[in-house]
């Protein structure tokens, strides 16, 4: 290949250039020239290279040297197009042995080509040396640094162009907004706004769009209408813009209003305004509304776009209906990979896990690429399912694909490891990243609330090292590691995450308020869960279920009840677990007329058809109310009258109360129910022995070991001094083993005394 480069009749750089941009002579020119010749995007022909033509005593042709001389500027777009960095530097060595990349117009280009192609260092020497500048050179480095990622450089950059005095115009001041990513960035916003103001830019659509973008992103959504509201003149891109800020704000009603202006205003709308107007359904607006605008989307005819069909599929997802999903998704012309991805949301947000994974093969067989949101989806997808052999075919890909470090992917796979219970592979994904986030640390949490129990996997010790290395926990975070807590019975680790979520501002959050108000009650300090309660600004259904839940569980009927009323008082209705609670609180407590009454209102006056857990509530009330008889006839006229969980809770109540006559019928329904289960045999062995009759304890065991069933050993655990201690039945493992076996004594012999019989003289549980 014959070089360009020998043509020029131009001196060579000086120092200065050759020092500044070394590593364009690092090739030669012919170098540079086959780099980009041989992307096929720049070929002999484009470049009206022909064998035939004359060439100068130098090898070059002067239609060779006039092309460049013209075309450069177009090759620099290739290069920006193709991504092709050895084109841009081919461009810039010839620039540069013409001495003209200096020169406002080439320099220009030339810092535009490499803030497009991420080379942020050589846009600022090229800017650098440029001996005069203008407001595109200042504008498209600043544009460079933002979309890279660094609004600081922006700042800095636009605060020199100020003070060197020169003139701001309406996409200097959008490069500058758009910088203005956080709220904290507002204030250099607020300038902007200033400035546009003075120099009479304030009604420029384009200024208005990126000022809207602005105040919305710093949590100023009355700004954003202010600026909105004072544009006159506007078009379809400005008034899309407005409709998107609002659906990101969730407020689909304002968006609404945004879309009927625009009708009415006769401009027309585009896709793009439909599929934001529908995304808008999502929040407080419903589906009807989202019926409608899907009419309108093919009415005028923008329902063919595949971003439009996405939106409808998505709204339809979230609203639960399925069909019209996948009525949708049949009828797209065009399916791309969010089309995909949009259809497994839909399944897994409804409970149709398996079929998410059912189209993944249908997936592969199309062809269609994965990215990191389409395998993310699919992880998520194995989690529901628990579906782990799956999960790790998903994770092969990520590997195959490179999407080994992507926070998003692994934080999804690591959610996948430990729903599926193995945490081992959930703690090497998370050790196997470098940028760790919180994310990524909640989503191993799950495996810890599952499958803790060693003292090497203390998912504490792991958040220390977290907030060591400067990441801050979330609501998130303290909801899941106070429901650790809570199920540990640790209250010395509880109040430390309580005084911690104070310290770092999430305790306001009511996700975190309501697992506090449930830790303090699973760990038995029932006032401070009350207290937790009144101090809250606000409560909602999930408040109200954890204090009625706590004083439930603590047998506080009577204060459950009452919550009960001043629930209803403040217009929350009850759900299926308030109901629960206030049974348990009314059979715990002796109050059992109020629990009949309660579950006989369930569904006529609040709407909640009684599952298996309330029936096993009232058989409960009426067994520890002696009503044995009617706790049969209640349960022979269930639905749920095949149902071990009933027959067990009546069995447990004639144990209690020394019933055998009744109790006899009901273990012969529950060892037919469950002929395997051990813990059924062990609980009527329990009511033999409690009422002395150890030959026909015996027997149950003998009909337990023929049957080869086995229980598995049951712990409990207590912590002292930060230190855990486990406990197994009939276990002797621990260092002080035979004081607390004495200790037990002592109590079994003081239970005597008082006259209390129960649990005296149960068997020992099979190990």
């Amino acid at each position: 290949m014959r070089t360009i480069f020998a043509a020029t009749f131009l001196p060579a750089p000086s120092v200065t250039q050759r020092r500044r941009f070394h590593h364009l002579e690092a090739k030669p020119p012919d170098y540079c020239f086959s780099g980009f010749s041989g992307n096929k995007l720049v070929d002999r022909r484009t470049l009206k290279l022909k064998a035939g033509q004359s060439s100068s005593t130098l090898g070059v042709s002067v239609s060779e040297d006039t092309f460049l001389f013209d075309g450069w500027p177009r090759l620099l777009q290739f290069s920006i197009g193709s991504e092709n960095l050895m084109l841009g530097l081919a461009i810039h060595a010839f620039l540069v042995k013409c001495g003209t990349q200096n020169e406002t117009f080439h320099g220009n280009n030339l810092v535009n080509v490499y803030s497009k192609l991420r080379k942020l260092d050589d846009a600022q020497r090229v800017f650098d040396e440029m001996i005069v500048r203008n407001t595109i050179t200042w504008t498209s480095l600043m544009k460079g640094y933002s979309e890279n990622g660094d609004p600081l450089s922006v700042f800095r950059i636009a605060n020199d162009m100020f003070r060197a005095e020169e003139k701001f115009n309406e996409h200097t001041c959008s490069v500058i907004l758009q910088a203005c990513i956080s709220p904290e960035d507002c204030i250099h916003g607020k300038q902007v706004h200033a400035y546009a103001i003075k120099s009479g830019l304030e009604e420029n659509v384009y200024v208005g769009a990126s000022l809207v973008s602005m105040y919305s992103r710093g949590g100023c959504l009355d700004a954003a209408e202010k600026v909105f509201n004072g544009i006159d003149d506007k078009d379809v891109r400005f008034m899309n813009n407005m409709i998107l800020e609002y659906v990101k704000a969730r407020c689909g009603e304002k968006a609404i209003w945004v879309f009927i202006q625009l009708l009415s205003s006769g401009l027309e709308p585009n896709d793009y305004t439909y599929t934001n107007i529908i995304s808008a359904c999502n929040g407080d607006i419903g589906v009807g509304e989202g019926k409608q605008l899907h009419g309108l989307s093919l009415k005028y005819g923008v329902l063919g776009e595949s971003s439009v069909g996405n939106a409808v599929i998505t709204m339809y997802g979230k609203h639960g209906m399925v069909e019209d999903v996948e009525k949708m998704f049949r009828t797209m012309a065009e399916k791309n990979l969010i089309s995909w991805t949009a259809l497994l949301t839909a399944y897994l947000k409804n409970g149709l896990a398996y079929k998410a994974l059912n189209v993944f093969p249908e997936i592969l067989d199309l062809g269609a690429g994965c990215d990191s949101i389409f395998l993310s989806t699919m992880a998520d997808g194995c989690s529901e399912c628990k579906n782990l052999e799956l999960g790790r075919q998903i994770h092969g890909v990520v590997i195959k694909l490179g999407y080994s470090t992507d926070v998003q992917i692994v934080t999804a796979l690591t959610d996948m490891y430990a729903k599926c219970r193995d945490l081992r592979s959930a703690r090497w994904v998370f050790d196997s990243v470098s940028g760790k986030n919180i994310a990524l640390f909640n989503a191993i949490l799950v495996g810890f609330l599952e499958l803790y129990r060693d003292d090497e996997e203390d998912p504490m010790v792991l958040f220390n090292q977290l907030r060591f290395i400067g990441i801050h926990p979330d609501f998130i975070t303290f909801s899941r590691l106070l429901s650790l807590t809570a199920e540990q019975a640790c209250l010395i680790r509880g109040k430390s995450l309580h005084a911690y979520a104070i310290k770092t501002g999430n305790e306001a959050d009511l996700i975190v308020s309501n697992a506090v108000i449930t830790m303090y009650a699973k760990c038995g300090s029932i006032e401070e869960a009350y207290q937790m309660f009144n101090g809250m600004n606000i409560h909602d259904s999930i408040s109200w279920n954890a204090i009625i839940s706590a004083f439930s569980l603590h047998g506080q009927g009577k204060r459950a009840l009452s919550l009960f009323e001043d629930m209803k008082e403040e217009g929350f209705d009850p759900d299926e677990i308030t109901t629960l609670a206030i049974l348990q609180a009314c059979s715990y407590s002796r109050l059992w007329e109020n629990g009949l009454c309660l579950f006989s209102e369930m569904e006529p006056k609040f709407g909640i058809r009684p599952v298996i857990e309330h029936f096993a509530c009232i058989v409960d009330i009426l067994g520890r109310a002696g009503h044995f008889s009617e706790a049969i006839d209640f349960i022979n006229k269930s639905s749920f009258q095949d149902s071990p969980l009933l027959w067990r809770t009546l069995v447990n109540m004639c144990k209690l109360h020394g019933e055998l006559d009744f109790g006899k019928l009901a273990s012969k329904r529950l060892l037919d129910l469950e002929p395997k289960e051990a813990g059924s045999y062990i609980l009527v062995s329990n009511m033999y022995a409690g009422e002395g009759m150890l030959n026909e304890a015996a027997k149950v065991r003998k009909i337990m070991n023929d049957l080869k069933v086995s229980k598995e050993a049951g712990y409990s655990w207590i912590e002292i001094d930060d230190q855990v201690h486990y406990f197994v039945a009939s276990d002797f493992d621990h260092p002080k083993s035979t004081e607390i076996y004495a200790e037990l004594m002592l109590l079994s012999d003081e239970m005597q005394k008082c006259g209390d019989r129960n649990e005296l003289h149960l068997i020992r549980d099979p190990v």
